[in-house]
């Protein structure tokens, strides 16, 4: 007989019961055709167990992307720390392509949500929150693997963070059209790029 869990137990299983389930239908049905309704039957709650949680499908969906963006920063820390002082740039390429593939559309479901809460100024106000904290991340990330190793960042990280994630949303949509775009699965030409970090000669606040 297993052993009864505790109401906090019990509240943590239920809660990540239900991501797993809002996951699968936000990837299914992408953001405006998901529902509530349909992620509470999909993990097998009650509506009211769900709205008991989250107020509308937008709490839900920025929930769950802040759970997201804390499992990658995780991901993006741990291998930039392996790669300290290596310049290996194109390893966080790698990391990310693997993420995209193990949650198919994932790219694309948040480019969704960004569209549309860019009509909604607090619920972008809330995205945008959460957006500048994986750009942190990988600005953290860029400067450990640029640093102690003779490699200069030829821009602030921040910046190059920015244009890494401004890359991967493009790259979803136009993947979307065509997949051999960019050359298609080994994305030469972002290889190419990401390369050039460590190549590219630092440029002063004039120069820019």
């Amino acid at each position: 007989m297993s052993p009864r869990l505790s109401r906090a137990e019990q509240n943590d299983r239920n809660r990540a019961l239900l991501f797993a389930a809002a996951r699968r239908v936000f990837l299914a049905r992408g953001y405006h055709a998901a529902t509530l309704e349909q992620m509470a039957d999909e993990a097998g709650f009650s509506k009211g167990v769900v709205y008991s949680r989250f107020a509308s499908k937008a709490d839900m969906f920025l929930a769950l992307l802040e759970d997201r963006i804390a499992e990658r920063a995780a991901q993006n820390a741990a291998l930039a720390r392996d790669l300290t002082g290596s310049g290996d740039f194109a390893a966080l390429l790698d990391l990310a392509q693997r993420a995209e593939r193990a949650a198919p559309g994932w790219r694309l479901l948040v480019t969704e949500f960004r569209i549309h809460a860019a009509r909604d100024p607090e619920l972008n106000r809330r995205y945008a929150a959460l957006h500048a904290l994986t750009i942190e991340g990988i600005a953290r990330a860029l400067v450990l693997i640029s640093e102690g190793g003779g490699t200069s960042l030829p821009f602030p990280p921040r910046q190059l963070a920015e244009l890494v994630l401004a890359i991967e949303t493009g790259l979803a949509l136009e993947q979307q059209t065509d997949p051999d775009a960019l050359g298609g699965p080994d994305l030469p030409v972002l290889r190419w790029l990401t390369s050039t970090f460590a190549s590219a000669p630092v440029l002063t606040r004039e120069e820019t």
